[in-house]
């Protein structure tokens, strides 16, 4: 039950985090002078702020106590590189759909949104926050 509560919670700040990110993207990408490339990573920099928040004050709260935030550079470390893995594969993604395909920029958000978090998951709760 306590592992579902956390998935919950994960996936919550998770969808939040996805969203704002899907946001940021949608919104830099459809500037001229900004690329897919730039939009994915601003958005994946504000993403990475809300979601590090989120899940060290309440998805992993359990495994970081009730340690200060400003205190919580082995966390926020394993956290970033979580975050990084996630960035790759969202830039595999542009890259796969914008590039290869030649498709809208808009289509990469599909593994964005259904495949990176469920991977950041399982490396958040065997690493990164353990």
């Amino acid at each position: 039950m306590k592992l579902i509560k956390q998935m919950a919670k994960f996936a919550s700040v998770g969808a939040i985090a996805t969203l704002v990110h899907a946001l940021v993207y949608a919104s830099l990408g459809a500037l001229p002078s900004v690329s897919p490339w730039m939009a994915n990573l601003l958005a994946f920099m504000v993403a990475f702020i809300f979601s590090f928040v989120g899940h060290f004050l309440w998805t992993f709260r359990d495994s970081t106590g009730d340690q200060p935030i400003h205190q919580s550079a082995r966390y926020s470390l394993r956290f970033l590189t979580v975050a990084l893995i996630g960035l790759l594969l969202n830039a595999f993604s542009v890259w796969l759909v914008v590039d290869i395909w030649e498709l809208n920029y808009l289509m990469a958000l599909v593994p964005m949104v259904f495949v990176v978090p469920v991977m950041t998951f399982g490396l958040s709760k065997l690493w990164a926050f353990r």
